[in-house]
């Protein structure tokens, strides 16, 4: 019988302990993912970390308002419980948050900025074996710095949020699209109850801006976002003394492209 030579057995043996070993650490997608940007509730900044929270289809940044778009992302952990009390064995599942990688592209997938981090901070326990562990992390997905440069419209963001195991494993999100319509005044409210009855009868015009007529328009509609211009209206009177678009429909791009200070598309 021919003999097999000892170092060829040995190379199979490495060869198959490779095919073994490969897999678990060529991708970590499946340790931590995102379910989705969480929807704030209308006057409230609070998030609650919950797998089952309501998620937003799409966002909306209103630039005559908002500076950046910053989301709450819901984020689940998979990673097994690893501490032992019987023995003595510390738990390195826990993963800390450090922030997300953003790329933006418009709905046809051009890059419209080089990707770019941002911070982002959270932490999030180790799962129980059944359920993912949840989290909250919020993270600016348009910054100060870029939002102006972006042209009116859809625009697509993927992010993927990485962060460190307490055993020292860097682990890293699959990729979110989240959609971001870009605009300039359309998250502002022209409601009934804010036309101004001694302006001109054929124009709506806003009510100009106090502390009490806005309090009676938002108690008449809803209470005002946490941040004006992300995701939620707000009614004309809370900017109606500072803008022009504010003021009245006819001098708001975004009700009337036509008007004289828009820019040309």
């Amino acid at each position: 019988m021919r003999r097999v030579p000892l170092k060829f057995l040995l190379a199979i043996g490495a060869a198959g302990l490779s095919a073994m070993v490969l897999p678990s650490c060529a991708t970590n997608d499946s340790m931590i993912y995102i379910v989705g940007v969480a929807v704030r509730q209308q006057g409230s900044c609070a998030v609650k970390a919950d797998l089952t929270t309501s998620i937003l289809a799409k966002g909306t940044m209103d630039r005559v308002f908002a500076s950046e778009y910053v989301a709450a992302l819901i984020v689940g952990n998979q990673l097994m419980q690893r501490g032992s009390r019987e023995r003595v064995r510390t738990e390195t599942s826990r993963v800390a948050l450090k922030g997300a990688e953003v790329k933006l592209e418009n709905s046809q997938g051009a890059e419209l900025v080089p990707p770019f981090s941002a911070v982002g901070t959270g932490f999030v326990d180790a799962s129980d074996g059944t359920d993912a562990a949840p989290a909250v992390v919020f993270a600016t997905l348009i910054p100060n710095s870029i939002k102006d440069s972006l042209p009116p419209g859809t625009v697509v963001s993927k992010v993927r949020v990485f962060g460190t195991t307490l055993g020292g494993e860097d682990v890293e999100s699959g990729e979110l699209l989240f959609p971001i319509d870009v605009c300039d005044g359309c998250l502002i409210g022209f409601p009934a109850s804010a036309r101004d009855p001694a302006a001109d009868s054929m124009t709506y015009q806003c009510k100009l801006a106090s502390a009490d007529t806005a309090a009676a328009v938002t108690s008449d509609t809803t209470s005002l976002p946490c941040n004006p211009g992300v995701d939620f209206p707000v009614p004309c009177t809370t900017c109606s003394g500072l803008f022009d678009a504010c003021l009245t429909p006819s001098k708001n791009c975004f009700y009337t492209p036509t008007f004289a200070g828009c820019p040309t598309p």
